[in-house]
C-alpha cells in the first residue's frame, strides 16, 4: 500500500458520522468486538480503511479469555484499554505485561511479531485497538507501554510520527504522517480538533457534540450532531472543528493524518 500527502479524489472533503450500532459486530462466547472497517468475516470495498487508519477495534473480552498467540507484521498497533486490565505476551523477548486504563500499548510488528492478548482472571476487559501502516516494511519488532492519565481538559498525546512531537514524551510511530491523541472532557468542556487532511474521531465515554455545518456531499450530517459511545467522525480536508462534552463529561480518541493509503 502507497501512502501520499494528496487527498484521495475518491473522498469529498466534509464530516461523516459513523454510529456505533452501525459498525460491523463479531459476537462469540468470549469476545464482543465492533469493527469501524472491514474485519474478518466482514467485509465492504467502501469501508476498508480511513486516511491510514486500518483497523479501528472496540473489544470487550470475558475474564481469562482472549486472543491466542498469533502474528503480525508490517503494523503499527495501538491499543488504549478502557476497564478491566489486558494480558499482553510476547512470544519472541518472553515479555508479559499487563496494560490498564490511563496506559497506552504499541506494538511495532515491524518484520514480524508473535503475541497473544487476554483479559486476567479476575475481570473483564474492554479496550479499543488501532492498527496504521508503517511508512516502510520491516525493522525489529517494537513493544512499549506508556502511562497516560488523562486529566483537564487537555489533548494528551499518546503515540506520534510527526516531527512536532519529537520532543515530546510519547510513544512513537513508524508512521511520520500520523499521531494519535486523547482528551477527557468535564461537562460542557470543549476542544478543537487539529486541522489535518484526514481526521478520525471516536468517543469512548459520556457523549460529544461535533460542529459540522454541512458536508460538501449528498446527506450531509446537520450542524452540531451528538456523537454518543462508540460513534465516529471522519474528517476529510475540513479544517480544526470543536467538540464540546455533554452533561456527563466525554472521553475522545483523535487518529490526526497527514497521509492516506493507496494513492499514487
Amino acid at each position: 500500500m502507497n501512502a501520499s500527502t494528496d487527498r484521495d479524489p475518491h473522498v469529498e472533503p466534509g464530516v461523516t458520522v459513523h454510529r456505533a450500532g452501525e459498525r460491523f459486530r463479531t459476537a462469540t462466547g468470549w469476545l464482543d468486538s465492533r469493527h469501524s472497517f472491514s474485519a474478518g468475516a466482514h467485509y465492504d470495498p467502501a469501508n476498508t480503511h480511513f486516511g491510514l487508519l486500518l483497523l479501528h477495534n472496540e473489544d470487550r473480552v470475558v475474564p481469562g479469555r482472549g486472543y491466542d498467540e498469533h502474528p503480525h507484521r508490517d503494523t503499527e498497533i495501538l491499543t488504549w484499554v478502557l476497564d478491566g486490565e489486558l494480558e499482553h505476551r510476547d512470544s519472541g523477548s518472553g515479555r508479559v505485561e499487563r496494560v490498564g486504563p490511563g496506559s497506552v500499548q504499541r506494538l511495532g510488528a515491524g518484520s514480524g511479531v508473535r503475541h497473544s492478548e487476554h483479559a486476567t482472571a479476575q475481570r473483564p476487559v474492554r479496550f479499543v485497538q488501532m492498527w496504521v501502516v508503517p511508512d516502510a516494511p520491516g525493522g525489529e519488532p517494537e513493544y512499549a507501554v506508556r502511562e497516560a492519565p488523562v486529566d483537564g481538559g487537555e489533548p494528551v498525546v499518546l503515540a506520534s510520527g510527526l516531527a512536532r512531537h519529537r520532543d515530546l514524551r510519547v510513544l512513537p510511530l513508524r508512521q511520520r504522517h500520523a499521531a494519535l491523541t486523547v482528551v477527557r472532557l468535564g461537562p460542557g468542556g470543549a476542544v478543537e480538533l487539529p486541522a489535518a487532511p484526514f481526521v478520525h474521531t471516536f468517543v469512548t465515554r459520556g457523549t460529544a457534540g461535533l460542529e459540522t455545518g454541512m458536508t460538501a456531499h449528498a446527506g450531509g450530517v446537520p450542524a452540531g450532531t451528538v456523537l454518543d459511545v462508540g460513534d465516529a467522525a471522519r474528517i476529510v480536508d475540513d479544517g480544526g472543528r470543536r467538540v464540546t462534552a455533554g452533561a456527563a463529561g466525554a472521553e475522545v480518541l483523535v487518529w490526526e493524518m497527514h497521509s492516506a493509503l493507496g494513492l499514487e
